[in-house]
């Protein structure tokens, strides 16, 4: 199902360069076909060992000489604890399957469900597994499936999953989240922990997930032959930190203090701060090392500059580009021929299956039909007022319908809406005037 509907997507969109297959891996033949890069998500740790080697074997034989693979998967030792909310939420439908009890579809996950409750509020375990009973609980239907009710679901240690890796001829790089491979820990620690692995940086990160209680990861691999070549290193040079460019958008408390990422981190470094207030100023620009360095004058220097966007990178908390992103203003502004056909698929269909994902791929655009639609009223031809009168006009006609009860005029509330979407349309550069040096 999900193959048919993305080939409609696909011709839809009128793509001449991406195509879906619904194949048995195992059945493969395209002998000749070659990939720079393969990715295999959410897949390994939920199928079977035959079929996690001919995953390994595909990748042996298909990736090219200089290639890179992305292979998803569960880790111990943060499954471990896991594992039990799993275990007794199957073992509670085993329970009521032999007293006849429907345990298909969602009712396995509420019963499963009701014995995490029942075991936090009376079970004896250490406050690690009780404390997952609620984690667990919290989470939704589809993950549950995924996670807690599939056939198969094998965690691994990243050790045990180099060596699997290594009899095929592959070998683990570092993690997708360099944190997972980079994390940040003390100079006593990591003395401790060179000692013991020496040059072995997959025992390295090893010893990281049982300091971490890592429970995922997402390996880049690449052919054992390269590993030679590549150097991993704890050790990053200002200038490659310099040629590349940078974007964020940060925003204060009540106590005009910064609060960034999903964690609600509060910034109480002055030095971050002025940091975040320079970088946020040019958003949706990008902006570079020298920038920075040169607005600040002396209150920040390169070093300084440097660690702070390592951290902030490493946290996943600041967009990183090779080009430099400029938005150029233009009183009329045009969705870009580019994206015109991706915005009219959310225009057209009321239940979309894919998700509107902007520049940085990690907000989402959040194009439903209202949204999408006015999206496309940026065509270059009209102002922004011009647009707000057509709303207005929509409006009269009860076709749309506007929130306010907070006692705003409809006309204010319209013009603040559609500031909102030209904004989103130019921070995600779906605008024909953007320039990309």
């Amino acid at each position: 199902v999900q193959v048919d509907e993305g080939n409609k997507i696909i011709d839809f969109l009128g793509l001449k360069n991406i195509r879906i297959y619904h194949k048995n891996i195992l059945d493969y033949n395209e002998h000749f076909e070659q990939f720079d890069y393969i990715i295999c998500h959410g897949v390994f740790s939920w199928v079977d060992e035959n079929v996690q080697k001919g995953i390994l074997k595909f990748i042996k034989k298909h990736l090219t000489k200089n290639g890179l693979a992305m292979i998803s998967y569960n880790t111990y030792p943060g499954w471990k604890s896991l594992e039990v909310s799993k275990d007794a939420m199957k073992f509670r439908n085993r329970m009521l399957a032999k007293q006849d009890k429907d345990v298909t579809g969602k009712n396995q996950i509420a019963y499963g469900k009701g014995i995490l409750e029942f075991l936090d509020e009376y079970s004896g375990l250490n406050k690690r597994i009780k404390d997952n009973f609620s984690y667990v609980a919290q989470k939704n239907d589809y993950y549950l499936l995924h996670e807690y009710f599939e056939v198969y679901n094998t965690p691994f240690y990243i050790y045990d999953f180099n060596e699997l890796l290594e009899t095929e001829g592959l070998s683990h790089v570092v993690d997708s989240y360099l944190q997972k491979s980079f994390p940040f820990l003390s100079n006593e620690i990591l003395d401790k922990i060179e000692n013991d692995c020496q040059n072995d940086y997959i025992g390295k990160e090893q010893y990281y997930d049982y300091l971490t209680d890592c429970q995922f990861r997402s390996s880049i691999i690449t052919h054992t032959d390269n590993i030679k070549d590549i150097n991993i290193s704890r050790n990053i040079k200002i200038d490659s930190i310099k040629a590349l460019n940078y974007r964020g958008f940060y925003v204060k408390n009540e106590e005009g203090k910064y609060v960034i990422g999903e964690d609600k981190e509060v910034v109480e470094s002055e030095k971050k701060a002025l940091f975040l207030e320079t970088v946020a100023k040019h958003y949706p620009n990008t902006v570079t090392v020298d920038e920075i360095e040169k607005e600040l004058e002396n209150k920040l220097n390169t070093v300084e500059i440097c660690e702070i966007l390592l951290v902030l990178v490493y946290q996943r908390k600041i967009e990183v580009y090779n080009d430099k992103l400029t938005v150029k203003k233009e009183e009329k502004l045009k969705i870009s021929d580019r994206y015109r056909k991706y915005v009219e698929y959310f225009a057209e269909t009321k239940f979309p299956v894919i998700s509107s994902y902007g520049l940085s791929g990690i907000n989402d655009l959040g194009l439903d039909l209202l949204r999408a639609n006015v999206f496309l009223l940026f065509d270059g031809t009209r102002t922004d007022d011009y647009i707000v009168e057509i709303l207005k006009a929509k409006h009269a006609r009860d076709e749309i319908k506007v929130d306010n009860t907070d006692s705003k005029a409809v006309e204010t509330i319209l013009k603040e809406y559609v500031a909102t979407m030209r904004t989103i349309i130019e921070e995600n550069f779906l605008n024909k005037w953007t320039t990309h040096d």
